[in-house]
């Protein structure tokens, strides 16, 4: 879990020169896992004034972090590419069209990515994939990105969730 308080006070100049400060006395980011820490999402509802988002994203560069904007849509940014990234990956290896090892190794030399696509799964966790594939599934049954992989199920099923288990794709000690 990571907890932050911090105090944060923005000038914000209205026409009339005069300022009013927004004051953020206290942050609280609870998170579990091994994504967990360090991960605060705002990625700001229809009820949310633009003021209060402002101050938000000026709160997040003052913590050196860098604020996106994204409208409210499934995985909003980063897992909406990566959730359906990693599953074409588990279909390649469904169909036999190269081991697990190869994809993997593919990816980090030559697409430069630090971890391959079943490293990064286990490091994850399969059942949170699973979850989050599943729920886009209901939600939109007829793309063919979201459909379910029945070698993830049956791994998830074996409690074989990755890293956090012991073993995933790839046994750990």
């Amino acid at each position: 879990m990571a907890f932050v308080t911090r105090q944060f006070m923005r000038s914000m100049s209205s026409s009339t020169a005069s300022a009013k400060k927004i004051i953020v006395k206290h942050v609280t980011v609870i998170g579990g896992g091994l994504m967990g820490a360090g991960i605060a999402q705002v990625i700001k509802t229809p009820m949310t004034s633009q003021k209060t988002f402002e101050s938000l994203v000026d709160f997040s560069k003052a913590l050196g972090k860098h604020p996106v904007s994204c409208k409210d849509t499934p995985g909003f940014i980063v897992n909406r590419l990566l959730v359906p990234y990693l599953m074409e990956a588990i279909r390649l290896y469904e169909r036999g069209d190269a081991s697990k090892e190869d994809i993997d190794t593919a990816m980090k030399l030559g697409a430069g990515y630090p971890m391959g696509p079943f490293e990064l799964l286990d490091y994850v966790g399969l059942d949170t994939t699973k979850f989050i594939i599943d729920g886009w599934h209901e939600t939109d049954v007829k793309n063919p990105l979201y459909q379910p992989s029945p070698c993830l199920n049956k791994l998830v099923a074996e409690n074989k969730s990755g890293k956090k288990t012991g073993e995933g794709f790839y046994k750990y000690k």
